[in-house]
């Protein structure tokens, strides 16, 4: 079966496994308290480097394709009353934690986290490093929007030791921008970039996506070409979603044509082969780096690691989600903050946190999730790992999965024996699917609305 026929059996709906169990499984149940309760008792000590999450709602234009957490305002003054509750946060988690931890990696996301001017940007960041230690290395990350991050923000976040960027591009199609409203050009995008670089910043990230409105496979692959002669670090090529039950202003571009399945698995196999042709290399699902970055280098290491910020090479004993939305793994649990802006501050600006929901993992849950990220980063499960692990045997526990592999098998997606099941460098493109014969919630009824594998 060629590329083109596999990517089109395998398209089919399913779970990104930023976390396991995934969020449709999280009930409200777990609030403040519960949280509060998890961050005393899961740091009972100095443990190992942990991440954080900060995540900033504003952006001063709609982008009609978004489905993020956003709050759309021109008026720049609202950000000073969430800078304080994001401080507060900060130091409410750090004193309930109560001895002092060690990031190693910290992700501005949002939403547009360079809302805020150079002062708050300066202000957050050094209200982080008074609370926490920063490892030797840590990765420290921001979404920027190349319309609007001004050089003075670039250079003041890499005075304060940010290190990575991630710049949305989409596609650079001006008929595609206009209906998505979000113009962009090439050469605006180009200057970013080199600016970046100049700046020292590395592993700089494209977003882009397929599926909009008024994309074609033509159009898509120039835009394609463009993005490979600007040469970033990493891409990643999402496939859109177009859910206007939940993001009602998705409904703006129904009048515009959108591609159909057929359409989506071609631009699909096109970005494969054109950034596989041109030095990049599959890091997993949607995502490709050059072969030279270090996300790439860390799967031959099995360093890669995956959570709620993507796949990255620092590898963290859990990780604190603070602003609107924003989602926490701490210890065995999962908690999400409140997702709307002003709801957010009341609670924070009440209790000093704001969790709403979240979820205890179960042994099983344990055992599974540890299944489901050795195949999304290490792509490969030795069943000698989990028996000294969880001192059971594999063949015994998940005969029923692993009977179900075989297909996959057939297709050089993977190969299983009795030893392991390694995932082949063509696999990794499929690795949602096969994470999905571990997931024990996908036979379960559910209301949940999960994107496209591919």
């Amino acid at each position: 079966m060629d590329l083109k026929e596999l990517i089109k059996k395998y398209s089919t709906s399913g779970p990104r496994y930023t976390s396991y169990p995934t969020a449709p499984q999280w009930v409200e149940t777990f609030k403040v308290d519960s949280y509060r309760e998890q961050l005393k008792k899961s740091f009972t000590g100095k443990t190992e480097p942990i991440a954080l999450y900060v995540h900033i709602p504003f952006c001063e234009a709609l982008c009609y394709y978004c489905g993020c957490n956003i709050q759309i305002t021109k008026d720049h003054s609202r950000s000073r009353i969430y800078l304080d509750a994001l401080i507060r946060e900060i130091q409410t988690a750090v004193e309930t934690i109560g001895t002092r931890q060690t990031l190693s990696q910290i992700s501005w996301g949002g939403g547009t986290p360079t809302f805020f001017n150079c002062d708050e940007i300066k202000q957050l960041h050094l209200a982080t490093l008074q609370a926490f230690d920063l490892a030797p290395g840590a990765e420290v990350s921001i979404e920027i929007d190349p319309r609007v991050t001004t050089r003075e923000q670039l250079k003041t976040l890499r005075d304060l030791g940010f290190n990575r960027v991630s710049l949305g591009v989409q596609d650079f199609n001006t008929e595609v921008q206009k209906v998505i409203n979000r113009i962009q050009s090439i050469q605006l995008t180009d200057e970013m970039l080199k600016f970046c670089r100049s700046l020292g910043f590395s592993g700089i990230n494209f977003d882009l996506i397929y599926g909009l409105p008024l994309q074609t496979v033509e159009t898509f692959k120039k835009t394609l070409k463009e993005v490979i002669a600007l040469r970033p670090d990493r891409i990643a090529l999402y496939n859109y979603a177009h859910l206007p039950s939940l993001r009602p202003h998705q409904k703006i571009m129904d009048k515009h044509p959108r591609p159909d399945s057929e359409e989506r698995l071609a631009i699909f196999t096109d970005g494969y082969t054109e950034f596989t042709q041109h030095g990049y290399r599959s890091i997993g699902m949607d995502h490709f780096a050059l072969e030279t970055d270090e996300l790439f280098l860390a799967i031959g290491k099995e360093k890669l690691y995956r959570n709620f910020m993507g796949y990255t090479v620092k590898r963290g004993a859990g990780m604190i989600g603070i602003g609107a939305s924003a989602i926490g793994e701490i210890g065995g649990s999962y908690f999400q903050n409140i997702r709307e802006t002003k709801p957010y501050e009341d609670s924070v600006s009440q209790t000093g946190l704001a969790a709403f929901r979240g979820c205890l993992l179960s042994q099983e849950d344990t055992e599974r999730k540890w299944i489901i990220q050795q195949l999304m980063c290490k792509f490969v499960l030795r069943f000698k790992d989990y028996q000294v692990l969880f001192h059971k045997d594999f063949g015994k526990e998940f005969s029923k999965e692993l009977s179900l592999l075989s297909e996959f098998q057939k297709e050089g997606i993977l190969t299983c024996d009795s030893q392991a099941i390694l995932i082949s460098d063509l696999g990794r493109l499929f690795i949602r699917n096969v994470a999905m014969i571990f997931d024990a919630y996908l036979a379960l009824p559910t209301q949940a609305t999960y994107s496209k594998t591919l």
